[in-house]
């Protein structure tokens, strides 16, 4: 299993910047004049965790780029916390291009969830529910 993914940093090529090892101090690292050109894209290793982690972070801000840069993409949410009767459900939000759909998860006990189509079918579920 892989535990670095090579993360390739754009910045507009040929470029020429001030020597870090020599910090300018003109070393033979820089040739003894205190710049060093870069002519290939700068490609550091990160490890997958960090990825994921910042993916986690920052979903909503990723979510918000790609739909502003590919289109519109799929939205998972927690939308609702409910109680009906003894069980609590836990009530997911589904959204993409294609429609929406809800998923009551039950969260006190194991049961199979249950899937909402239109919002009228949810409403259904949590008014009879609350009425038994």
């Amino acid at each position: 299993m892989k535990k670095a993914v090579t993360i390739r940093f754009p910045a507009p090529l040929p470029a020429e910047i001030s020597c870090p090892i020599c910090e300018g101090n003109r070393c033979i690292v820089c040739k003894k004049t205190g710049k060093i050109k870069i002519t290939v894209d700068a490609k550091v290793p990160i490890q997958r965790s960090l990825i994921i982690q910042y993916v986690v972070e920052n979903v909503k801000d990723i979510a918000y780029e790609l739909s502003r840069q590919y289109g519109l993409t799929q939205e998972v949410e927690t939308e609702d916390m409910f109680t009906i009767g003894n069980a609590t459900y836990e009530l997911v939000k589904v959204s993409s291009l294609g429609g929406v759909v809800w998923i009551a998860n039950r969260v006190d006990e194991l049961e199979s969830p249950r899937y909402f189509k239109s919002i009228s079918d949810l409403q259904n579920f949590r008014r009879m529910s609350n009425e038994q």
